[in-house]
Protein backbone atom coordinates (compact mmCIF):
# COMPACT_ATOMS: atom_id res chain seq x y z
CA UNK A 1 0.00 0.00 0.00
CA UNK A 2 2.80 2.40 0.89
CA UNK A 3 4.61 1.75 -2.39
CA UNK A 4 1.41 2.35 -4.35
CA UNK A 5 0.77 5.58 -2.47
CA UNK A 6 4.32 6.77 -3.13
CA UNK A 7 4.03 5.94 -6.83
CA UNK A 8 0.73 7.81 -7.15
CA UNK A 9 2.21 10.81 -5.30
CA UNK A 10 5.29 10.82 -7.55
CA UNK A 11 3.11 10.48 -10.65
CA UNK A 12 0.92 13.39 -9.54
CA UNK A 13 3.89 15.67 -8.93
CA UNK A 14 5.68 14.70 -12.15
CA UNK A 15 2.46 15.01 -14.18
CA UNK A 16 0.77 18.10 -12.70
CA UNK A 17 3.66 20.58 -12.58
CA UNK A 18 4.49 20.38 -16.31
CA UNK A 19 0.77 20.28 -17.08
CA UNK A 20 0.17 23.60 -15.33
CA UNK A 21 3.10 25.18 -17.16
CA UNK A 22 1.94 23.83 -20.54
CA UNK A 23 -1.78 24.50 -20.22
CA UNK A 24 -1.86 27.52 -17.92
CA UNK A 25 1.35 29.30 -18.85
CA UNK A 26 4.40 30.39 -16.90
CA UNK A 27 2.57 32.27 -14.14
CA UNK A 28 0.18 29.38 -13.58
CA UNK A 29 3.04 26.90 -13.25
CA UNK A 30 4.96 29.20 -10.95
CA UNK A 31 1.91 29.73 -8.75
CA UNK A 32 1.25 25.99 -8.57
CA UNK A 33 4.83 25.06 -7.75
CA UNK A 34 5.02 27.86 -5.16
CA UNK A 35 1.79 26.69 -3.53
CA UNK A 36 3.08 23.10 -3.41
CA UNK A 37 6.40 24.21 -1.94
CA UNK A 38 4.58 26.31 0.67
CA UNK A 39 2.22 23.46 1.56
CA UNK A 40 5.05 20.97 2.14
CA UNK A 41 7.20 23.61 3.87
CA UNK A 42 4.51 24.20 6.49
CA UNK A 43 3.94 20.45 6.81
CA UNK A 44 7.67 19.95 7.43
CA UNK A 45 7.74 22.77 9.99
CA UNK A 46 4.82 21.15 11.84
CA UNK A 47 6.65 17.83 11.87
CA UNK A 48 9.81 19.49 13.19
CA UNK A 49 8.15 21.36 16.04
CA UNK A 50 6.04 18.47 17.32
CA UNK A 51 7.58 15.58 19.27
CA UNK A 52 7.73 12.13 17.67
CA UNK A 53 5.28 10.65 20.17
CA UNK A 54 2.74 13.47 19.95
CA UNK A 55 -0.87 12.66 19.09
CA UNK A 56 -1.09 15.97 17.21
CA UNK A 57 1.83 14.97 15.00
CA UNK A 58 0.26 11.57 14.31
CA UNK A 59 -3.06 13.21 13.42
CA UNK A 60 -1.37 15.72 11.10
CA UNK A 61 0.62 12.95 9.40
CA UNK A 62 -2.49 10.86 8.85
CA UNK A 63 -4.43 13.86 7.54
CA UNK A 64 -1.71 14.77 5.04
CA UNK A 65 -1.17 11.11 4.14
CA UNK A 66 -4.79 10.59 3.14
CA UNK A 67 -5.52 14.02 1.66
CA UNK A 68 -2.35 14.99 -0.19
CA UNK A 69 -3.61 13.60 -3.51
CA UNK A 70 -6.73 15.73 -3.26
CA UNK A 71 -4.70 18.71 -2.04
CA UNK A 72 -2.32 18.52 -5.00
CA UNK A 73 -5.21 18.39 -7.46
CA UNK A 74 -7.06 21.20 -5.62
CA UNK A 75 -3.97 23.43 -5.73
CA UNK A 76 -3.58 22.68 -9.44
CA UNK A 77 -7.21 23.58 -10.16
CA UNK A 78 -6.90 26.75 -8.06
CA UNK A 79 -3.78 27.90 -9.91
CA UNK A 80 -5.31 27.06 -13.30
CA UNK A 81 -8.41 29.05 -12.39
CA UNK A 82 -6.55 32.08 -11.09
CA UNK A 83 -3.41 32.26 -13.23
CA UNK A 84 -4.13 30.50 -16.53
CA UNK A 85 -3.37 32.45 -19.68
CA UNK A 86 -6.98 32.46 -20.86
CA UNK A 87 -8.57 33.28 -17.49
CA UNK A 88 -10.07 36.70 -16.77
CA UNK A 89 -7.50 37.24 -14.02
CA UNK A 90 -4.49 36.99 -16.30
CA UNK A 91 -5.26 39.67 -18.87
CA UNK A 92 -1.77 41.13 -18.59
CA UNK A 93 1.61 40.09 -17.28
CA UNK A 94 2.43 40.49 -13.60
CA UNK A 95 4.47 43.62 -14.37
CA UNK A 96 1.58 45.30 -16.18
CA UNK A 97 -0.87 44.33 -13.44
CA UNK A 98 1.41 45.68 -10.72
CA UNK A 99 2.31 49.03 -12.22
CA UNK A 100 -0.83 49.90 -14.17
CA UNK A 101 -2.98 52.85 -13.13
CA UNK A 102 -5.78 51.89 -10.77
CA UNK A 103 -9.29 52.73 -11.88
CA UNK A 104 -11.31 55.11 -9.67
CA UNK A 105 -13.42 52.31 -8.16
CA UNK A 106 -10.27 50.28 -7.25
CA UNK A 107 -8.44 53.08 -5.49
CA UNK A 108 -8.03 51.43 -2.12
CA UNK A 109 -4.58 50.44 -0.97
CA UNK A 110 -5.86 47.07 0.23
CA UNK A 111 -6.87 46.04 -3.29
CA UNK A 112 -3.60 47.32 -4.72
CA UNK A 113 -1.59 45.33 -2.17
CA UNK A 114 -3.67 42.19 -1.64
CA UNK A 115 -6.14 42.09 -4.53
CA UNK A 116 -5.95 40.10 -7.72
CA UNK A 117 -2.75 40.99 -9.49
CA UNK A 118 -1.65 43.05 -6.51
CA UNK A 119 1.84 43.73 -5.29
CA UNK A 120 1.95 40.73 -2.93
CA UNK A 121 0.98 38.33 -5.71
CA UNK A 122 3.38 39.88 -8.18
CA UNK A 123 6.33 40.00 -5.80
CA UNK A 124 5.82 36.44 -4.61
CA UNK A 125 5.63 35.01 -8.15
CA UNK A 126 8.60 36.99 -9.42
CA UNK A 127 10.65 36.09 -6.33
CA UNK A 128 9.80 32.40 -6.76
CA UNK A 129 10.77 32.60 -10.45
CA UNK A 130 14.13 34.16 -9.60
CA UNK A 131 14.73 31.59 -6.84
CA UNK A 132 14.11 28.74 -9.27
CA UNK A 133 16.21 30.38 -11.96
CA UNK A 134 19.22 30.98 -9.68
CA UNK A 135 19.00 27.53 -8.08
CA UNK A 136 19.09 25.72 -11.43
CA UNK A 137 22.86 25.00 -11.19
CA UNK A 138 22.32 23.44 -7.76
CA UNK A 139 19.49 21.27 -9.12
CA UNK A 140 21.70 20.17 -12.01
CA UNK A 141 24.53 19.29 -9.64
CA UNK A 142 22.21 17.28 -7.40
CA UNK A 143 20.68 15.55 -10.42
CA UNK A 144 24.15 14.51 -11.60
CA UNK A 145 25.07 13.26 -8.14
CA UNK A 146 21.86 11.22 -7.88
CA UNK A 147 22.45 9.81 -11.37
CA UNK A 148 25.90 8.73 -10.24
CA UNK A 149 24.43 6.97 -7.21
CA UNK A 150 21.83 5.18 -9.36
CA UNK A 151 24.55 4.10 -11.81
CA UNK A 152 26.65 2.70 -8.96
CA UNK A 153 23.66 0.84 -7.53
CA UNK A 154 22.86 -0.64 -10.94
CA UNK A 155 26.49 -1.73 -11.28
CA UNK A 156 26.39 -3.46 -7.89
CA UNK A 157 23.14 -5.23 -8.77
CA UNK A 158 24.57 -6.37 -12.10
CA UNK A 159 27.82 -7.56 -10.52
CA UNK A 160 25.89 -9.43 -7.84
CA UNK A 161 23.55 -11.13 -10.31
CA UNK A 162 26.33 -12.11 -12.76
CA UNK A 163 29.00 -13.21 -10.29
CA UNK A 164 26.65 -14.46 -7.57
CA UNK A 165 28.62 -12.49 -5.01
CA UNK A 166 26.76 -12.14 -1.75
CA UNK A 167 28.76 -9.27 -0.33
CA UNK A 168 26.05 -6.63 -0.47
CA UNK A 169 23.83 -7.09 2.55
CA UNK A 170 21.10 -4.85 1.16
CA UNK A 171 20.40 -7.32 -1.65
CA UNK A 172 19.47 -10.19 0.66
Amino acid sequence: MRATSSLVFLFLIVFTIPLTFDVGGKECGLAFSLSLATYYFFYSILRLITPDTSHVRFAIQQLVKYTQWVTILALMIWSMNKFAVDSNNAAASWVERTFKQQSPDDSSIKLWLLGRGGVVESVSLSSWEKTLMWSTPLFQFLEGFCSLLVTQACGQITRWSVNREHGDSWMV
